[in-house]
């Protein structure tokens, strides 16, 4: 699991493999509640309150709240729905500035699971490049941890 940013470029490239199948890996990644079960750790933040309507053209939103109680969201729409293989949306967090930028989250069977690719992209600012990369690395451990359940 590596994520990885191309500053010059303004996109994040990450990758794990995870020991389900694409269906199962792309319910984890849509689902409001597995959302709320993986995506976040007790002593950095966790995230709630998803509402995520799975078609072309929905808007999506959650609410985090971090190890001090305070509190952000993210917002988007999504972009592309191909079960099990390809999901895309935009991302729009209320701690940075504005600034839309896209999630493109790829999946492909491998022969022990499957393998996820992600590629964020958009970033005009190096610093917010390299903090998401940072905060893929955590995402996508957390992602392959509640699917080795």
């Amino acid at each position: 699991m590596r994520a990885v940013a191309d500053v010059s470029a303004g996109v994040v490239h990450g990758s794990v493999e995870v020991a389900a199948p694409p269906e199962r890996v792309f319910r984890a990644l849509t689902d409001p509640v597995q959302l709320a079960a993986w995506w976040g750790a007790p002593d950095q933040y966790r995230t709630h309150d998803w509402r995520l309507e799975l078609r072309t053209g929905a808007e999506w939103s959650c609410q985090a709240t971090n190890a001090d109680g305070e509190g952000a969201t993210v917002h988007g729409r999504i972009l592309t729905v191909e079960p099990p293989t390809l999901l895309e949306l935009t991302w729009n967090p209320s701690w940075e500035p504005p600034g839309e930028t896209t999630i493109r989250y790829e999946l492909s069977p491998t022969p022990s699971g499957t393998r996820v690719v992600v590629r964020h992209t958009g970033f005009t600012r190096a610093e917010s490049c390299q903090g998401h990369a940072q905060g893929w690395d955590r995402v996508l451990g957390w992602l392959a941890a509640h699917l080795a359940r």
